[in-house]
């Protein structure tokens, strides 16, 4: 019995947008103050840390600290306080502030970048009254900030899916993870470089398939999908002591079952077996049946056929 694929998109992409090569990030830092004050800066992740420029208040302990990182065309700022911070603002250069309530401990922005080099300047206030103003240069012109794409598609008819992913310049490797299993990565080949192929195969019945692609300068792409792996139902149809039998079988089970004898519609529904039996009395000669069955799987199969029945 042939397998049948049934895939459902669900994008999760971020901006798409210019291009090229790691970003670059510098930070100036100011000391308005009479002794040298030194800040511990910690490294999050793989994204950029931020130092601060300004302090204003008396108290500088358990200040608001700052993270940001670059996500393709897209800077993830993320603001963390063991205070309530009151408003969050920013701006790119010499441009107006963007000004944002908060009222909780922790806040994240996504804000996009610009198309030329330009600094953030961000400044967040806490309950006490306290300003921290962080400032970073973001190099971007020439630099890669374009994600790679990805392509789901059906293998045959053999309950796999093949992976392609594709980068304009290199691309570094593919994670998948199938429902609650592990995340699995595939790095880049020797042989490849701008696309990656993979071949998954799925367990029969719905699968949920996150793929994500990265390439070399870090661009990321993340693409959510709904897999169902099935065979087609098998719909037979036999006349039996001057009653129509309608049979179906399916190696996952049928859901419901609707049968269309010349006009006359019977449904049964919430089945849940693997083979059901459906017996229907014959009133005339001529004679047109219909018969629609939806697996356990959603998968829909269906077909008409017209015969004759002299009493």
């Amino acid at each position: 019995m042939n397998q049948i694929l049934m895939v459902e998109d669900k994008k999760k992409k971020t901006k798409k947008t210019r291009s090229s090569g790691p970003l670059e990030i510098s930070s100036s830092i100011r000391i308005f103050a009479i002794s040298i004050i030194i800040f511990a800066v910690v490294f999050i992740g793989q994204g950029s840390f931020a130092m601060y420029k300004e302090a204003k208040g008396k108290n500088k302990e358990n200040m608001p600290t700052i993270h940001i990182e670059r996500v393709n065309d897209t800077v993830i700022l993320t603001v963390d306080s063991s205070y309530q911070i009151t408003y969050l603002k920013y701006s790119w250069n010499d441009a107006e502030e963007t000004r944002i309530p908060v009222e909780a401990s922790s806040t994240t922005e996504e804000i996009l970048l610009p198309t030329e080099n330009s600094v953030l300047n961000i400044a967040v206030e806490d309950e006490t009254g306290r300003v921290v103003k962080y400032q970073k240069e973001f190099i971007v012109e020439g630099i890669d900030m374009k994600e790679p794409e990805i392509l789901v598609e059906q293998e045959g008819a053999t309950g796999s899916i093949r992976i392609t992913a594709t980068d304009e310049t290199q691309m570094a490797y593919i994670t998948y993870k199938v429902n609650d299993e592990d995340e699995i990565r595939i790095d880049k080949s020797a042989l490849e470089n701008k696309t990656m192929k993979y071949i998954l195969k799925l367990e029969r019945g719905e699968n949920k398939v996150i793929v994500t692609a990265v390439d070399t300068s870090g661009n990321i792409a993340t693409e959510e999908k709904r897999v169902v792996v099935s065979g087609k139902s098998e719909i037979k149809l036999a006349i039996e002591n001057g009653k129509l039998i309608v049979m179906a079988t399916d190696e996952d089970g049928i859901r419901d079952i609707e049968i269309n004898l010349n006009g006359q519609v019977r449904s049964v529904k919430d089945i849940n077996q693997k083979e059901v039996k459906v017996p229907l009395e014959i009133t005339q000669e001529k004679n047109t049946v219909s018969v629609i069955v939806t697996n356990v799987n959603s998968l829909v199969t269906g077909g008409t056929r017209e015969f004759n029945y002299a009493r």
